[in-house]
């Protein structure tokens, strides 16, 4: 099960994709292992991404847990997500570090 604390950092996380909060993005999220790693969202990347969710699925309506992978060292929290401009759910996948609760892994699909 997802702890109060493991929901607001996860819940938190989504509603920071609105293309104003990437420095308070980076502050709850893990540092990228390597300088170079691929898997490590520049501010740029970060401002597409917002602005392609907002321009096909609008504004966020409602987040509601999914479920939540227990893995040793980590969670991997479960959501759908609606937004104003679809009626389609969103998923999103968010998984953060069991001690520090800095977020590891973020996906989304819609």
């Amino acid at each position: 099960m997802i702890q109060d604390k493991e929901r607001n950092v996860a819940e938190q996380v989504i509603r920071l994709h609105d293309g104003k909060s990437y420095s308070l993005l980076q502050e709850i999220s893990m540092p990228p292992q390597e300088a170079d790693d691929d898997g490590h969202i520049t501010e740029d990347m970060y401002l597409d991404m917002c602005r392609d969710l907002d321009s096909v699925m609008g504004e966020l309506i409602s987040i509601m847990l999914i479920d939540c992978l227990v893995r040793k060292d980590s969670k991997l929290s479960l959501w759908k997500v609606k937004y104003s401009k679809s009626d389609d759910e969103v998923f999103w996948a968010v998984g953060f570090d069991r001690e520090s609760l800095k977020v590891n892994d973020i996906l989304v699909q819609w």
